[in-house]
């Protein structure tokens, strides 16, 4: 599964900043395989679930900055990531940059703010458990 949060990664607990950092790695690999992109395949808007992979497909200059914005974030809280985003390799067609819009934010909140919530021990945040934050 990959998903793409779109929230401050200063907002993310360390489990899915880092899963995160991770995925769209998994995300590019994905594309590297399978470059070509079937007329009318990107869904027009953002989603969760069946087409969330395919809807970043063509935006991979978003996907590089979100990376690098994740890694920045990853280092002020002690981690050490190493993988850095080239797109040398990709058509031009699929180096698109995108701005998540207010309803797109709407929906990733509300995804994450129910996983906190199913295991609101498990989760933390810069180290600390984010169950005792509230």
């Amino acid at each position: 599964m990959v998903r793409i949060n779109l929230i401050s990664p200063r907002l993310l607990s360390d489990q899915h900043l880092g899963a995160e950092y991770n995925e769209i790695l998994m995300l590019l690999g994905y594309v590297r395989q399978y470059p070509r992109v079937k007329p009318g395949s990107i869904p027009p808007t953002y989603r969760l679930g069946a087409g969330h992979v395919l809807f970043f497909k063509n935006k991979l200059l978003y996907l590089k900055k979100r990376h690098a914005a994740l890694k920045k974030e990853m280092r002020s809280r002690g981690y050490r990531p190493t993988k850095t985003v080239s797109l040398g390799a990709f058509p031009a067609s699929l180096k698109k940059d995108w701005k998540p819009r207010p309803a797109d934010l709407a929906v990733i909140k509300k995804r994450l703010a129910s996983k906190l919530r199913a295991k609101p021990h498990f989760y933390t945040w810069y180290g600390r458990p984010m169950a005792r934050m509230r």
